[in-house]
């Protein structure tokens, strides 16, 4: 299924830059991410609307549960990347937008978990879930990082 209208719209709401027919990142979420995001504010919205009928406390709580779980997806799909700089860095953003600079030299290991990978480089960590997409050239330049230090992708 595309999403592609849907992110197009979020994306000129947000104000992401239009990158045409190339990825937005070298590594970030899929658009799913951010339409799962949309439906669990909207049942929060819903379940206020029934809140108001039925004064039950439980649907207040169900509503801000579903609420700070659609911001927090919608802030990972529009934060969480890794974006290539040169031959030798890259940066990586948190899903909360905080951006660090790594040189891929500076890889240690991969850790592979059950639903993302860890990727230790210098003093730090890199999150990559398991449904992220990567470019070529990202997965190219980190499994020649890790080959150089004795593991791979």
């Amino acid at each position: 299924m595309k999403l592609r209208l849907l992110v197009a719209l979020v994306e000129k709401l947000l104000g992401i830059p239009d990158h045409g027919d190339q990825p937005r990142a070298d590594m970030y979420l899929p658009a799913w991410i951010l339409a799962f995001g949309i439906v669990l504010i909207v049942g929060a919205l819903g379940f206020l609307i029934g809140f108001a009928f039925t004064l039950s406390v439980a649907l207040i709580v169900i509503s801000v549960i579903c609420g700070v779980l659609g911001v927090v997806a919608i802030l990972c799909w529009r934060n969480q990347t890794v974006r290539i700089l040169s031959d030798s860095t890259f940066e990586y953003s948190t899903f909360l937008g905080k951006k660090t600079v790594y040189t891929f030299s500076e890889i240690k290991g991969l850790r592979r978990n059950s639903d993302s990978c860890t990727l230790f480089v210098g003093e730090g960590k890199v999150h990559i879930e398991s449904c992220a997409i990567m470019t070529s050239r990202f997965l190219e330049k980190l499994d020649a990082a890790l080959a150089a230090k004795g593991g791979s992708v």
